[in-house]
């Protein structure tokens, strides 16, 4: 529909004024009237239509109006929509920066620290355990937590390195010695006994902390539980073809876990004629030794 301009200024013409007197003239002696009515029908006529073209010109300022204000409040709308989304997303991004920073545990008052040293492996050895990745048991034990003592002392003065932390894989600066093997480590074969034995308790509680399923720990609880209880060990070398036991079934078993396309074995079942075959190489190499030593 077109627009109209402002028709209330508009002024009724003056029918009984010299301008119109030829149309007075005509109308009177077409319709038998006196010129007087018909400017009086003159009047009316121009004042109805001025009624009409003025409820014309309200309507469309009402239409106006409407629209002005409909876009008044999409335009309102709009803004609270996006400063409820702005808030929203640092509500988020909050959340988030929170999530990334440091916790304090709570603590209790007038509580001091415990009578036991707690053994506590290298970053080294944790960042492999936290990955699923094999680590020597001897990073485990008391050597190999001196150790990492000892190291974490002296890292001030030492070179820093890039590498993945957190569940987001965040770049971080590490000193570079929490990131390489120790040179002191020895293989699992090559351990005693005894450092075997109490290197398994840090170990499994390094295992829970960082995050392994129960199932595994358990079962890696009970593979120990299995070598300590086992009536070779009173036998002659019996330790030693533990140790060696040890050694292989655990390092297969991480090859074993890596592999997702495969399922791992049970390391707490202890294999018995593996058992006889470590033994019978070592009791060759002993015998090998002896009769090298022989004079010929």
């Amino acid at each position: 529909m077109p627009r109209i301009n402002d028709p209330t200024s508009n002024r009724c013409p003056d029918f009984l004024s010299g301008p119109y007197l030829a149309v007075r003239t005509a109308v009177a002696a077409a319709q038998d009237i006196t010129p007087e009515q018909v400017a009086t029908t003159l009047s009316d006529a121009w004042e109805a239509d001025q009624a009409t073209q003025v409820a014309a010109w309200d309507a469309q300022c009402q239409a106006d109006r409407e629209i002005e204000n409909e876009i008044h409040q999409a335009e309102q709308d709009e803004a609270q929509r996006l400063a409820l989304q702005e808030e929203r997303e640092e509500a988020a991004e909050k959340r988030a920066k929170d999530k990334k920073k440091p916790k304090l545990a709570p603590y209790r008052d007038n509580v001091a620290i415990t009578d036991e040293v707690e053994e506590r492996p290298s970053q080294f050895a944790l960042h492999k355990l936290k990955a699923f990745e094999y680590i020597e048991l001897w990073y485990f034990t008391a050597e190999g937590c001196r150790e990492a003592r000892r190291s974490h002392r002296a890292q001030a003065e030492e070179a820093f390195g890039l590498t993945c932390a957190g569940p987001d894989d965040v770049m971080t600066f590490k000193p570079v010695a929490s990131l390489k093997a120790s040179a002191k480590a020895i293989p699992d074969a090559d351990l005693t006994w005894r450092q075997m034995s109490t290197a398994k308790n840090c170990l499994l509680t390094s295992m829970a902390k960082v995050g392994w399923p129960q199932r595994y720990t358990l079962s890696l609880a009970l593979f120990y539980h299995h070598l300590d209880s086992h009536p070779r060990r009173t036998r002659r070398d019996g330790e030693k073809i533990l140790l060696a036991y040890h050694s292989k079934a655990r390092l297969d078993w991480h090859e074993a876990l890596a592999d997702s396309e495969s399922e791992a074995f049970d390391i707490s079942s202890i294999n018995e004629s593996l058992l006889r075959t470590l033994a019978d190489e070592i009791w060759d190499d002993r015998r090998s030794a002896v009769n090298e030593r022989r004079p010929g």
